[in-house]
């Protein structure tokens, strides 16, 4: 695939404000400094066009904390590495906590190295896209948009899609309530039709007891 030509052919976008702008323009100069990277398409800053930047894994090892950390704009960050290498490992100790990860296989492809890395990635990602690019998003039930620190604060929750109601609801129990003081989602008759969950009867209020009576 001829990435660099693929990027040269993208047009200019302007970034969302000034502070963004000016905070891509400072990781670009960083990224694009570093020695062992060598720059294949030569973006510009005012408006930004993709900057596309190739290193190997060496280099990305010895200089993670400038060419890992994310850099907020259209540049992207290729990196070779040997077939023999373990890349799992190598990963797994570079990469933090991640909105997404992007794995692009061929068709029917099973290795145990591949298997390794997406078992990796998948610690590390809240998505994880075969064959796809991140991170385009959509209010449906299987999307999650979140991740483990620092992607996000809490990875059990999405920002986007159908479960992100999650993060403004928090449970609670209604024990020997009468029926008549019950929500109506929680009554018997459940006029709202939705899940419900429940203990049998009393089995909240004896554990303790038989675990006395022993």
């Amino acid at each position: 695939m001829d990435l660099a030509g693929a990027f040269a052919g993208i047009g200019a976008h302007r970034l969302l404000h000034p502070g963004i702008a000016d905070g891509y323009a400072q990781r670009r100069a960083e990224v694009v400094g570093t020695p062992g990277v060598t720059v294949l398409i030569d973006g510009e800053l005012d408006p930004p066009t993709p900057t596309l930047v190739e290193t190997d894994l060496e280099t990305l090892l010895a200089q993670r904390s400038t060419l890992v950390d994310e850099a907020f704009g259209p540049m992207s960050v290729v990196v070779r590495y040997d077939p023999t290498t373990d890349l799992a490992a190598a990963l797994g100790s570079l990469i933090e906590g991640s909105l997404t990860a992007a794995v692009h296989v061929g068709h029917g492809e099973d290795t145990p190295w591949l298997r390794a890395l997406i078992d990796v990635l998948s610690e590390r990602a809240g998505r994880l896209l075969f064959n796809g690019w991140p991170t385009g998003v959509a209010v449906t039930p299987g999307m999650q948009h979140g991740g483990p620190f620092p992607a996000t604060t809490n990875p059990t929750t999405t920002s986007v899609g159908t479960a992100a109601i999650d993060r403004f609801l928090r449970p609670v129990t209604y024990q020997n309530c009468p029926p008549a003081l019950l929500p109506p989602p929680l009554r018997d008759d459940n006029p709202w039709v939705i899940p419900q969950r429940r203990s049998p009867a009393d089995e909240s209020t004896t554990w303790g007891a038989a675990y006395r009576d022993r």
